[in-house]
């Protein structure tokens, strides 16, 4: 399932440019919310779940992919995650990762040097206190 879903969003971020392909997983994640308590499965294992498909699939997939198929995941799972894209100069460069709480996803040495120039919130009705077991 996983393979499916990065695939559908490297082919949608080069379509329909990435606020369409983040707005459409928002709608269809909002649709098929999991069933599963937040508490149920931990970020990370939703997260590396999310990525499995990397290994099977023939295509490279970006940061960009991979950073909006973990987002979609985590919040679909009630884990409240921030999509986050950053930019720097020196050497210009682009980088996408996700913010769940204090853990990240899809990180890469020297983040520290990207400038954040898009976030792409949680979705509506997920809070901190749902990401935590109960």
């Amino acid at each position: 399932m996983s393979a499916v879903v990065l695939s559908l969003s490297h082919f949608s971020t080069k379509l329909l440019g990435i606020d369409r392909t983040v707005r459409m997983f928002h709608w269809v994640g909002e649709r098929m919310r999991a069933g599963a308590r937040a508490g149920d499965l931990s970020a990370q294992t939703i997260a590396a779940r999310a990525l499995q498909g990397l290994n099977v699939l023939p295509m490279r997939i970006e940061c960009l992919d991979q950073a909006i198929v973990v987002w979609f995941s985590l919040n679909r799972h009630g884990h409240p995650a921030t999509l986050r894209i950053g930019m720097r100069l020196s050497p210009l460069s682009g980088h996408a990762w996700v913010t769940c709480g204090t853990d990240m996803f899809v990180t890469t040495p020297g983040m520290e040097d990207f400038t954040v120039v898009a976030t792409y919130d949680p979705w509506p009705g997920l809070s901190l206190q749902q990401s935590e077991p109960a």
